[in-house]
C-alpha cells in the first residue's frame, strides 16, 4: 500500500470526512469549493442544526419524565440534601438551580434502564452544582466562548462528578455502570446534533473511560488525554476541582488544536453545559473577560474622550497600537462602557435575545416601543360591570381583607407567645454548657403589603374573539379588586410584528387612577400581531425593577406559545422566553402565567418557560375573569 499523500487529494479528503462523520457529511458539504468552506459547512450543521427530537414529540420514545418525576425528586432530595426542581430540555442541563431533563428517554421502553438513565442524568447535573463546579463565573465565560474547551471540560467534569457520587453513595455506582454501558444512553452529540460513534480519533478515547466504555475500547491510548484524566482522578477536595478541571481541559484543548480536531462529542446521558443560562448579563461578562486588552484603566477615559471629539485620532490609534490591540477592531470596545445609560425614548428600548441556533445572546436584537392604548366608547366596560356586579362586590370584599399582611414573627426578644423551636435550642445550649440566646418569643404582626403588580395581556392576533373578551372581563374584575386593595399596579397589552416592532400598550400606568380613560382602554383592547414573549418579559422586568416595593409581581395572560414569524417560533421562542423568565426571577420579579392554550403539549412548553407551579392553564376563556383574582390572592398570601 502506498504511503498517504499530503496534502490529500479532494477525493481522499472526502473519503476521510465520510469515514469520520458518516454519509451525512457528503450531503452537508455539498458543493464546497475550498477546505475552509467544507469545514464551515460541517461545523454549522453539527453544531447549530435544529435538534432531532422535538420537545413534545414522544412517539417512538422510551419512558416519559412524567412517569418517574415524583419518585425521582424525592430520591434526589434524599441523596443530595438539596431541593431541586425539574423542567424539560433536550439534552439534559442545569442553570445552577433547576434541573432540566428530556421529556422522554430514547426508545424502546425499558422501565428499569430508563429509570436508571433519569437518575444518572439528574445526578450528573446536580453534581455540577453540589460539588461547586459552576461557581466561578470567569470559567463559565471561557467555556461559553470556546466550544472545544467546553466539550473537553464537560467530559472531565462528568468523570469527577460520577466518582464523587459513587464515593458518597456507593449504590449509585451500579446506575452509572448500567447507563454507561447502554447504547441509547451513550448516543453521541455535538450540541443538539447526534453524530455517529464510529471512528473516534484516538485523542478522544481516554476521555470516555467510565462514561461510555464501549466507545473505542480497542483504540490506542493518547498520552495527553491520559494525563488529563489521571489528574482528575487524583482530585481530593471539591475546592480544588474547578482549577484542576479547567487546567486539564485547556491542555487537552491545545492538544486537539495541534491535531486539527474539533470538539469531542458528548454521551447523551451526561447532558449539555449551557454557560449562558448561568450568566445573567452575558454581554457584560464577555466584555469583562476581555477588559485587559483595553490597556491601563486611567488611560481609557482619555482615549474615549479623544475618540468622541474626533481630535487626536492619530495619537489615539498610536496609543492603542502600543497597547497591543487592533485599532480597527477594538474601537467600539473603547467607548462601550463609557456610554450614558440607556433611557426610554421615542425610538423604544432595545434588549438582547437568545438565539437557540448558535446558543448565544444577540445584543440589541429586539426593540420594545411603549405607546398609549387606544380608547373608544366606554359602553363595553359598563356592560361588563353590570353583568358581573355580584362578582365585583365579592372580589372587592375579598381584596379588602388582604390589605394588611398577618404573620407570626419568630425569634424575638419579647412577644405574646413562646417560640417553641427557639426555646428547645436554648435548652440544648444550656445542657451543653453554652450561653443561650434569649430570642425565645414570637410576635403577631399586621402591616400593609409592599407589592407592585404588573399585568401583561396578550393582544396578538390569535386572541381574536372569545379570548380577548375574556381578557377584558378579567382586567375589569382585577382592576376593581386592586382598587379596593390600594396597591400600586399597572395594566399593559403586548403584540409584535417582528423584532424591531414589539409594541407595549399602556392601559393603566402606575400612578394613574382607574378613571374613565383607563376604563375606555380596557373596553377597547384590539388584537393583532405576534407574541415575541421574551422581549416583553425583559421590558416588564426592567419596569418592575425600578419600583421601590419589596415584592414585585408580573402576571401574564396569554393564549398560546411564543411566536412571531418563522425565526421566532417553536424551540426558538420557548428557549428565549424561558431565559427571560429566569433572568427576571434572579432580579426579584415573581412571574406567573395564566394560559388559555388547550392544545396537547401546552403544559410541556409552559413548564419549560415558567417552571412547575408558576403557570395555570385556564381551559375555558369564560373562567378567566374568576381565575385571575384567585391567582393573585394565592400569590399574595
Amino acid at each position: 500500500m502506498a504511503a498517504p499523500t499530503w496534502p490529500p487529494t479532494p477525493l481522499d479528503a472526502m473519503a476521510a470526512t465520510v469515514e469520520e462523520y458518516g454519509e451525512l457529511a457528503r450531503r452537508v458539504i455539498g458543493g464546497a469549493e475550498t477546505d475552509e468552506d467544507a469545514e464551515l459547512a460541517l461545523l454549522s450543521h453539527f453544531l447549530f442544526a435544529a435538534p432531532q427530537v422535538q420537545l413534545n414529540d414522544l412517539s417512538g420514545s422510551g419512558t416519559p419524565l412524567v412517569a418517574v418525576q415524583e419518585h425521582l425528586l424525592l430520591w434526589l432530595r434524599m441523596v443530595s440534601g438539596l431541593k431541586p426542581r425539574l423542567s424539560i430540555a433536550i439534552p439534559a442541563g442545569t442553570d445552577g438551580a433547576d434541573l432540566y431533563l428530556p421529556s422522554a428517554v430514547a426508545g424502546p421502553v425499558e422501565p428499569e434502564l430508563d429509570a436508571a438513565i433519569y437518575r444518572s442524568m439528574a445526578l450528573m447535573q446536580l453534581g455540577l452544582v453540589r460539588f461547586g463546579l459552576l461557581k466561578q463565573r470567569a470559567v463559565l465565560v471561557e467555556l461559553h466562548t470556546d466550544w472545544v474547551l467546553r466539550s473537553c471540560w464537560s467530559l472531565l467534569a462528568a468523570r469527577y462528578v460520577m466518582r464523587r457520587w459513587a464515593g458518597l453513595w456507593p449504590g449509585t455506582a451500579a446506575d452509572f455502570v448500567q447507563v454507561a454501558s447502554s447504547a441509547k444512553a451513550t448516543q453521541l452529540r455535538v450540541g443538539h446534533q447526534a453524530v455517529p460513534s464510529v471512528g473516534l480519533p484516538a485523542a478522544f478515547v481516554p476521555l470516555y473511560r467510565g462514561l461510555a466504555p464501549l466507545l473505542g475500547q480497542d483504540r490506542p491510548a493518547d498520552p495527553v488525554a491520559e494525563e488529563a484524566t489521571a489528574a482528575v482522578d487524583q482530585i481530593e477536595l471539591d475546592a480544588a476541582a474547578p482549577l484542576v478541571l479547567i487546567g486539564a481541559a485547556q491542555r487537552v484543548r491545545e492538544h486537539l488544536g495541534r491535531l486539527r480536531l474539533g470538539p469531542p462529542p458528548l454521551p447523551e446521558w451526561i447532558g449539555l453545559l449551557r454557560p449562558a443560562w448561568m450568566l445573567d448579563d452575558l454581554p457584560a461578562e464577555l466584555a469583562a473577560s476581555s477588559e485587559w486588552r483595553q490597556g491601563n484603566k486611567p488611560l481609557r477615559p482619555l482615549l474615549a474622550a479623544m475618540a468622541r471629539r474626533g481630535a487626536g485620532a492619530q495619537l489615539a490609534a498610536k496609543l492603542k497600537r502600543r497597547l497591543g490591540s487592533s485599532s480597527a477592531e477594538a474601537a467600539p470596545e473603547w467607548t462601550e462602557d463609557l456610554r450614558p445609560p440607556r433611557t426610554a425614548s421615542d425610538e423604544g428600548d432595545t434588549y438582547e435575545e437568545w438565539d437557540s441556533g448558535i446558543s448565544a445572546y444577540r445584543a440589541d436584537a429586539v426593540r420594545v416601543l411603549t405607546t398609549e392604548a387606544p380608547t373608544g366608547p366606554i359602553e363595553a366596560y359598563t356592560r361588563i360591570t353590570a353583568a358581573r356586579s355580584g362578582e365585583i362586590i365579592a372580589v372587592r370584599r375579598e381584596f379588602a381583607a388582604l390589605r394588611v399582611e398577618e404573620r407570626w414573627r419568630s425569634a424575638q426578644p419579647d412577644g405574646s407567645d413562646l417560640d417553641l423551636n427557639r426555646l428547645i435550642s436554648a435548652m440544648a445550649d444550656i445542657q451543653a454548657g453554652q450561653t443561650p440566646k434569649t430570642d425565645w418569643y414570637r410576635r403577631f404582626e399586621r402591616r400593609p403589603h409592599s407589592v407592585a403588580i404588573l399585568t401583561l395581556a396578550d393582544l396578538s392576533g390569535s386572541t381574536q374573539g372569545a379570548v380577548i373578551h375574556a381578557e377584558r372581563e378579567a382586567l375589569v374584575l382585577f382592576s376593581e379588586g386592586l382598587r379596593a386593595l390600594d396597591l400600586p399596579h399597572a395594566f399593559m397589552g403586548f403584540s409584535s410584528k417582528g423584532p424591531r416592532h414589539c409594541t407595549l400598550q399602556t392601559i393603566k400606568d402606575w400612578d394613574q387612577s382607574t378613571d374613565d380613560q383607563v376604563c375606555k382602554r380596557i373596553a377597547n383592547m384590539r388584537p393583532g400581531g405576534g407574541t415575541r414573549l421574551g422581549a416583553f418579559i425583559r421590558h416588564a422586568a426592567a419596569l418592575l425593577g425600578a419600583r421601590p416595593e419589596a415584592r414585585r409581581v408580573l402576571i401574564l395572560l396569554s393564549d398560546g406559545r411564543p411566536e412571531d414569524g418563522e425565526a421566532y417560533r417553536g424551540r426558538a421562542g420557548v428557549e428565549d422566553s424561558a431565559l427571560a423568565v429566569r433572568t427576571a426571577r434572579r432580579a426579584g420579579v415573581h412571574t406567573f402565567c395564566i394560559s388559555m392554550d388547550e392544545r396537547e403539549g401546552a403544559q410541556d412548553y409552559l413548564r419549560q418557560i415558567f417552571g412547575a407551579g408558576h403557570f395555570l392553564i385556564c381551559k375555558r376563556p369564560e373562567a378567566l375573569p374568576v381565575r385571575l383574582p384567585e391567582v393573585f390572592r394565592s400569590m399574595l398570601r
